[in-house]
């Protein structure tokens, strides 16, 4: 079993890594199996907007939204999986993992440094200790003498741990009605953003990074539902700022109703890579297949 996880409360740029891991199994010839809270997934619904974007992205491979995860465990081994990925799963001390791969932002690595309720940490960060390899997400929005302390920080404290860089690729701007685009096709364009993330000024540097104008940035809170009243006032702000583009993230994506004020409305379709350190990724993963 294979755990990604935080110890912050979202924001890492988890899903992403989810399926780049999930895609690396794949092509070992294994049969990967997600195990997820699916934090929360609408009334009604058996999947939140994080299951949503890895289904359309991992059509192959199943996912099993389960509060007991050692239930979702077995159901999965029983359906035919040979590998476990633990999604957001290393608080989860109820199975043992064979690989922890712990997430850390390095827009805002520890949140402060103080736990719930006071920071958005979720343990202490001591905890780090038993993680088994640490991935620096979003490790090219910062500035390579920030990254430098940070990788510093974390290769003093916790030695045992490997280390890689992980960056998010742009790879298209996809309508919601289905047409596509290169990534540099909005470039010059005055654009609203909007998001519902964990860490919506990561996505503000990605947009800008492509050369489009951010006139605003509009975020909800993480996992928010879009309603007919949002796409109402989103349409009217944009008009207002004279913003010829309304953009987002697949994530949002997949709860904005299509209609005819959102049809051309797009998303930027990512992958998370891992820029550095591939091979210690690789070896990682072939030790935990091994064990």
């Amino acid at each position: 079993m294979i755990s990604i996880g935080n110890i912050t409360c979202g924001g890492t740029g988890k899903t992403p890594v989810v399926e780049m891991t999930a895609r690396h199994l794949l092509a070992m010839g294994r049969r990967p199996a997600i195990l997820t809270r699916g934090y929360r997934a609408p009334p009604g619904s058996d999947k939140n907007d994080e299951m949503r974007v890895l289904e359309s992205n991992l059509p192959g491979v199943p996912q099993y939204r389960c509060s007991d995860r050692r239930a979702g465990a077995r159901e999965a081994i029983a359906a035919g999986a040979d590998v476990l990925l633990l999604d957001d799963g290393f608080q989860h001390a109820r199975l043992a993992r064979d690989l922890d791969i712990v997430l850390i932002d390095a827009l805002s690595p520890f949140a402060g440094g103080r736990v719930l309720p006071a920071g958005l940490l979720r343990e202490p960060l001591r905890v780090l200790d038993r993680a088994h390899l640490l991935g620096i997400t979003r490790s090219n929005l910062v500035e390579g003498r920030t990254l430098a302390v940070l990788e510093s920080y974390l290769r003093g404290r916790f030695p045992r741990a490997a280390r890689v860089l992980i960056e998010t690729v742009p790879l298209r701007w996809v309508s919601l009605e289905g047409p596509s685009a290169l990534p540099e096709s909005l470039r010059g364009e005055r654009a609203l953003v909007v998001c519902a993330i964990g860490n919506p000024e990561a996505f503000r540097r990605d947009v800008a990074g492509l050369g489009v104008e951010v006139a605003e940035l509009v975020s909800f809170r993480d996992h928010h539902a879009y309603t007919p009243g949002d796409v109402e006032k989103l349409s009217r702000r944009a008009e207002e700022l004279g913003a010829r583009a309304v953009i987002m993230t697949q994530k949002d994506a997949v709860k904005m109703p299509v209609v005819p004020a959102t049809s051309r409305w797009k998303y930027l379709l990512i992958e998370s890579r891992v820029t550095r350190g591939a091979d210690v990724y690789e070896a990682a993963i072939a030790g935990a297949l091994r064990s």
